[in-house]
């Protein structure tokens, strides 16, 4: 059997969801004092998105959260101890800019490693992007990610069997729009608006706050 415990989220969302908050606090087994390592999708030189971060996970009682940056401030010799965290958190942003990242600093096989070793993944919009087999969704639609630095390996970290649409607007037209992405790359697709998430754990899926197959 699969060890997976993931958590794809559209975003961070404050609003109560008692359901939610309390299934991914069960991933973290009654930890009496859980940590997490943060990695950007860019550099944060003033903490803004990662304070935001912190701010999400203190709902949780979750106050060890870390930043591992692995673009301009990128410490090698801090990279281990991200991987002795019992979360990695993968932030929204450029999708591409983000796979890069992770491609240059050679950390898709280790955040593979991780999981299968029973560590937990949380991602938000990009960060749960990378969790599928590919990015190409992102540079799909209206608001699709630019793909400025011309990355052409969109292979992410595959660890599961679907695509994940993130900020889904609720509307016809746009399930519409992923439906004909379905067909033409032969696909599936979860559809996720912001305030929902779609959770793995080992074989299981379950969806949140309106999170649908789009079909």
């Amino acid at each position: 059997m699969t060890q997976r415990k993931l958590v794809l989220l559209s975003d961070l969302y404050f609003d109560s969801n008692e359901e939610l908050n309390e299934r991914i606090q069960s991933l973290f087994q009654q930890k009496q004092q859980p940590s997490i390592g943060y990695i950007p999708s860019s550099s944060d030189p003033q903490r803004i998105y990662f304070e935001h971060v912190r701010r999400y996970y203190r709902q949780f009682g979750i106050k060890d959260v870390q930043y591992y940056d692995l673009d301009t401030e990128y410490e090698e010799d801090r990279i281990n101890s991200l991987f002795r965290c019992d979360a990695i958190h993968l932030s929204g942003g450029n999708t591409f800019y983000f796979l890069s990242l992770l491609q240059k600093r050679n950390m898709l096989e280790r955040l593979r490693s991780y999981v299968n070793s029973g560590g937990i993944l949380i991602g938000v919009s990009a960060g749960s992007i990378l969790m599928t087999p590919s990015i190409r969704l992102a540079g799909f639609g209206e608001d699709a990610d630019e793909n400025y630095i011309d990355l052409t390996d969109l292979g992410a970290l595959g660890l599961v069997n679907f695509e994940f649409a993130p900020h889904w607007d609720g509307s016809q037209v746009m399930l519409q729009s992923f439906h004909e992405y379905i067909q033409l790359h032969q696909t599936k697709v979860y559809a996720c608006p912001d305030g929902g998430a779609v959770i793995v754990e080992n074989e299981s899926l379950e969806l949140f706050g309106g999170a649908v197959p789009a079909q």
